[in-house]
């Protein structure tokens, strides 16, 4: 876990692993979940980096998941996020300096990932309890169903926020709401595991709306859809993972942030490796 004394600034090497579609916000305009793994620490470490309004930055600063940046960085006032792996990173001073590329079917960002796999999301929610984990990623044992369904639409503040930020910020283009949810139902690897059914929040997600309907219409953008995020991802030669993150306010309930999906054989390999067999 990311752990400092408050008002402690620091310079942290992360690996990106979650951006989530933009959220309209009263106070940041609007801002994305970012978190990702800290590589400085000696022990890989979930770290969550708030806010960060992504569309608003800089272009050399606008990274993608498993970029690896480097940022300062500081914990939040208690008051404010009491979430351990929370920290406030200091914009102005993120710099992109690598990437970790999707080779040899995501070997290398599976090695920063492996340690911190849990056994399962009711594994991560008893750590929740227990030690106020906020973050978590797992591997799980069977996704049971995927589908897609309608998105609650914006309500009446929210809108009026988009439309602030049109004024504010006219070289923007408008955040555009994404009327589809994508949602996965799974069972964990424990014999009492109740199942999850967990809408899906990356950012890729929405994007992947925006294009499909640009390209496929109406009638085809829910097909494209489901062959990017369900037939292609979880296919048989993948170890699909998830990325989960829980809310401030709500911190029993946890949130799909990201799918992982390195190739089964790479999972097998490093196991293997790491056991001796």
């Amino acid at each position: 876990m990311a752990s400092a004394a408050f008002g402690r600034r620091q310079r942290a090497r992360i690996m990106i692993t979650v951006k989530t579609y933009p959220e309209l916000s009263s106070k940041y305009r609007e801002t994305s979940c970012v978190a990702g793994i800290r590589l400085d620490q000696g022990e890989p470490q979930h770290v969550r980096l708030f806010p960060v309004p992504f569309r608003l930055l800089s272009e050399e600063a606008q990274f993608s998941k498993y970029s690896i940046i480097e940022v300062d960085v500081e914990p939040h006032r208690p008051e404010r996020d009491s979430r351990p792996e929370s920290l406030r990173p200091h914009l102005d001073t993120l710099e992109i300096v690598g990437e970790v590329p999707p080779d040899s079917g995501w070997q290398k960002r599976y090695r920063h990932v492996e340690p911190l796999v849990a056994p399962s999301l009711c594994a991560i929610k008893r750590d929740q309890e227990e030690r106020g984990t906020s973050l978590g990623v797992f591997r799980p044992a069977e996704i049971t169903r995927f589908r897609l369904e309608h998105a609650e639409p914006w309500s009446v503040s929210k809108a009026a926020l988009a439309d602030q930020l049109d004024l504010f910020e006219q070289e923007l283009n408008p955040l555009e709401w994404v009327p589809l949810d994508l949602r996965y139902s799974f069972r964990c690897a424990e014999d009492d595991c109740p199942t999850h059914d967990m809408g899906l929040k990356d950012w890729e997600a929405g994007q992947s709306y925006r294009k499909f309907l640009r390209k496929y219409g109406e009638h085809g953008v829910r097909d494209a859809l489901r062959e990017r995020w369900y037939t292609r991802m979880c296919a048989p030669s993948r170890a699909v993972h998830f990325f989960v993150g829980n809310i401030a306010a709500h911190p029993k309930t946890f949130m799909l942030l990201a799918v992982f999906y390195p190739e089964r054989k790479v999972v097998e390999y490093v196991q293997d490796s790491l056991f001796g067999e």
